[in-house]
């Protein structure tokens, strides 16, 4: 199936849901954050930095390739199947995302003031790591959303600057209000929604996190993609007893 009709998809239950929280709530949470972030800074008498613009826009880049891989019939699910679905000589839309999401980290990392070269090398690797770790999180209700208000809640906490990345406080409140009808399993948030909402919480890591905290930012959620692709998640999960808690926190079911 393809087309907008394609977004519907089973969720892990075999109930087929439409995956529109990301188009609702969470692409227009994250323009919302910058043009509150505008009025809030004009009221000030000053202007939002160029990065908060470059960074909605490396958002909304990766909201609309997330988009468009819900759009296209189910293909091979996980990096490794891709990976051998291109080394077969198959362009998948997966691949296609993945390089939209590491491009976009590169341009929003170099555009933002506040670690030197080298940080920012990992830093364009935890915003590409996150980006596809919260499309693996996003296979129970209101899994993606609640580890999202987490490391997003953390960073608007530590202190994001409101100049440089004003659309982490609108993704925060889209997530809050987007969250019970994930948890209720009246809709998904589909790759876009889980893509920019992991995107959008390695930016915010990236921007409070000291130089070698980025670092180790960066090899836990590349870690935690290969564990995604081999061990899975929800084994990791229900295995740790505060994070499974957590994790089931809120559902209508947790029969996993």
């Amino acid at each position: 199936m393809s087309g907008w009709e394609g977004l519907r998809a089973e969720n892990y239950r075999g109930e087929r849901l439409p995956m529109t929280l990301g188009l609702a709530a969470i692409a227009p949470g994250a323009v919302a954050g910058l043009l509150a972030g505008l009025a809030i800074v004009a009221g000030q008498g000053r202007s939002l930095d160029a990065a908060a613009w470059i960074s909605l826009g490396g958002s909304l880049l990766v909201f609309v390739a997330g988009l468009m891989d819900d759009l296209m019939p189910p293909g091979p699910r996980g990096l490794r199947a891709h990976l051998r679905a291109v080394a077969s000589g198959h362009m998948t839309t997966g691949i296609l995302k993945l390089v939209v999401m590491a491009g976009s980290s590169v341009v929003v990392v170099a555009a933002q003031p506040v670690h030197p070269g080298a940080t920012r090398l990992a830093g364009a690797g935890l915003l590409a790591a996150c980006a596809n770790l919260w499309n693996g999180f996003d296979v129970r209700p209101g899994r993606a959303l609640k580890f999202f208000l987490l490391a997003g809640g953390a960073a608007l906490v530590a202190g994001v600057p409101l100049r440089l990345a004003p659309s982490v406080p609108g993704v925060l409140v889209a997530a809050i209000l987007a969250l019970p009808a994930d948890l209720r399993e009246r809709a998904m948030l589909g790759d876009g929604g889980s893509n920019l909402l992991g995107f959008t919480a390695g930016l915010g890591l990236y921007l409070v996190l000291p130089g070698p905290w980025v670092w180790v930012a960066a090899s836990v959620a590349v870690a935690l993609n290969v564990l995604a692709d081999t061990v899975t998640l929800s084994r990791l999960i229900d295995a740790v007893g505060p994070l499974r808690w957590f994790d089931r926190l809120g559902r209508v079911s947790d029969s996993d």
